[in-house]
């Protein structure tokens, strides 16, 4: 127990970010199908509703359950969530283009082909997400903690 405890502590942020990735995928795929399956809308138009319900989700998971250092002042908050949303939309350009070309053009549509194209499409945007998230999102250039760390380095410095 000991041994899992310290592997989860060493990953803690991959883990946690593939436990949100898995669980709004879930979400999407959920509501994807609902949308489409059961209210009859196209598979472009159910990705993009999937998608709005599954970014609400995700942003705050990420915030406070994945990412530990996020901006904490009004203004990094602020870029924080408009970053979050413009990579999101870039990835889900990239996951409507991926279910129009194997639903539409290849012809992927029995139900089965569907939830392959999707889970295909999920998993691309997953990942994209996570290296966006990582690098550009979260990064927290202007939060208060990285100001903090930022004054005692500079006061370590001063020191020598």
């Amino acid at each position: 127990m000991k041994k899992l405890f310290k592997f989860y502590k060493q990953h803690r942020e991959i883990i946690n970010y593939l436990f949100v990735g898995g669980f709004t995928t879930v979400v999407s795929i959920a509501t994807f199908a609902l949308f489409m399956n059961v209210l009859g809308l196209s598979a472009v138009a159910s990705n993009i509703i999937s998608w709005i319900i599954v970014i609400i989700i995700a942003y705050f998971l990420n915030r406070y359950f994945v990412f530990v250092k996020h901006a904490t002042d009004f203004k990094g908050i602020v870029r924080e969530i408009a970053s979050f949303i413009v990579a999101r939309i870039a990835t889900l350009l990239l996951e409507t283009f991926v279910v129009w070309l194997g639903i539409d053009v290849m012809k992927f549509n029995s139900e089965i082909g569907v939830v392959i194209v999707k889970t295909f499409g999920q998993v691309l945007v997953v990942v994209s997400n996570y290296v966006l998230s990582k690098f550009l999102i979260f990064k927290n250039s202007n939060s208060a903690d990285n100001n903090a760390d930022r004054v005692r380095n500079n006061a370590g410095n001063r020191k020598r």
